[in-house]
């Protein structure tokens, strides 16, 4: 089958963009747009739409500041719905099952200016007590047209069914709102940095403080605004994952190489755990016919101890999808560790399903009893006999970096 991707077009490109930030200069991503075009329309007839939300709400980011926001459901009533909401409920399911009951939720949104969340009535006020609820709430949407449209496939959210303009929302009973998230929204005071590190550690589901981000309902009451899901999703993943850090960065460094394996979707993923400290990488390569890429294609981003303070160009959202599933179990051992992530993303991937794929793919490596090797060269070894690439090493900083610190080590012996 002929490719999407115009000829100019470098496979490079494509990966680093994955439909997100129009490097191509199309103004629209071919490959997205010919992934839904093997998807049957989605339509919906009538004005009005009842059914249980997860609780999901969706905030585009198109015409920033000014976006469409509203909330998320399936043309019908059911409490069996809680798991779409949660990504991490949806690990183990094939790329079929997961884009067939996800295109039932349908995005019914009004346009809002992001900088003025606290507006009382209508479709924002039902967006947010949705995002509050811990538990499914049925709704009630007024709809301007009839909802005929695609599939929206994303690199960064979960598939999702198409967008349609709501003229009106009404939940239909109380929403089942936590304590600490009831305490937390009402705390104008707080940053959002620290709110949502303290829902994350009340364990709060990551969904859950990426809907209330979104939500604009997190952070000192001028500052508070509403977040892009897409934007949301990485910045929560990066906001605990530094969090973590500074904890990490300070525990006693493990005493062995660890490496952990898993693979999911055809996505396979090593992490190697050294005994160094606190420092993170993660190379991907995308095989040749994968989702982005019609050839092999080799990419890093690396961040030292001190971490990074650029957005990591290569990898983008999947870097801090790992890297959070990594520092959470190192958090729970009270053990820092220098981290290598090595992703193969074969044919196999032949959707794209969202980050967290990547999180939950990472998490459940970790889960895993590791293997333990006394050297970096009998773990690089190891991993170099799994994989595709035989050459992976090559792209490695931290491979590199440890070597020549080795060599140096060996030559000041002499003296």
């Amino acid at each position: 089958m002929k490719s999407p991707i115009p000829s100019w077009v470098k496979p490079e490109t494509c990966i680093k963009c994955k439909g997100a930030k129009n490097l191509c200069g199309l103004g629209y991503c071919p490959i997205l747009e010919s992934a839904k075009d093997g998807f049957p329309k989605i339509e919906f007839k009538g004005k009005e739409m009842y059914g249980s939300s997860p609780p999901s709400i969706f905030v585009g980011r198109y015409g920033y500041p000014k976006v469409y926001a509203g909330p998320v459901l399936p043309p019908f009533v059911s409490k069996d719905v809680e798991f779409l909401g949660i990504s991490s409920r949806l690990y183990g399911m094939g790329i079929t099952e997961i884009i067939g009951k996800r295109s039932a939720l349908y995005r019914t949104s009004s346009i809002y200016d992001v900088r003025r969340p606290r507006e009382k009535g209508g479709v924002l006020e039902a967006t947010q007590l949705l995002a509050m609820s811990e538990k499914p709430v049925d709704i009630e949407v007024k709809l301007a047209k009839e909802v005929k449209g695609a599939l929206s496939l994303d690199f960064f959210h979960a598939p999702i069914g198409p967008r349609t303009e709501a003229e009106k929302a009404r939940i239909t009973e109380n929403p089942v709102v936590p304590r600490k998230v009831d305490a937390i929204v009402d705390d104008t005071d707080a940053k959002a940095t620290d709110a949502l590190f303290e829902l994350f550690s009340s364990g709060i589901e990551i969904d859950r403080a990426q809907n209330l981000l979104s939500a604009g309902l997190l952070g000192d009451k001028r500052k508070r605004r509403m977040v892009p899901t897409r934007w949301s999703i990485t910045a929560v993943d990066d906001i605990l994952g530094k969090k973590l850090m500074e904890r990490v960065r300070y525990y006693q460094e493990i005493g062995e190489f660890e490496l952990y394996e898993n693979t999911y979707l055809g996505n396979h993923m090593l992490i190697l755990l050294m005994p160094e400290e606190w420092g993170f990488e993660m190379v991907e390569m995308w095989m040749r016919g994968s989702y982005w890429s019609p050839q092999d294609v080799t990419l890093s981003d690396w961040e030292p101890f001190e971490g990074r303070k650029s957005y990591a160009e290569n990898i983008t959202g999947g870097y801090y999808a790992a890297r959070l599933a990594v520092l959470e179990h190192l958090h729970r051992r009270r053990r820092s560790a220098k981290v290598l992530i090595y992703r193969e993303i074969s044919p196999e991937y032949w959707a794209p399903l969202g980050v967290w794929v990547v999180r939950e793919t990472a998490r459940n490596a970790m889960r895993k009893v590791p293997e333990r090797f006394s050297s970096l060269d009998e773990a690089v070894e190891k991993i170099t006999e799994r994989v595709h690439n035989k050459e992976w090493k090559k792209h490695s900083h931290t491979i590199r970096e440890m070597r020549v610190q080795r060599r140096l080590s060996d030559y000041w012996k002499v003296f």
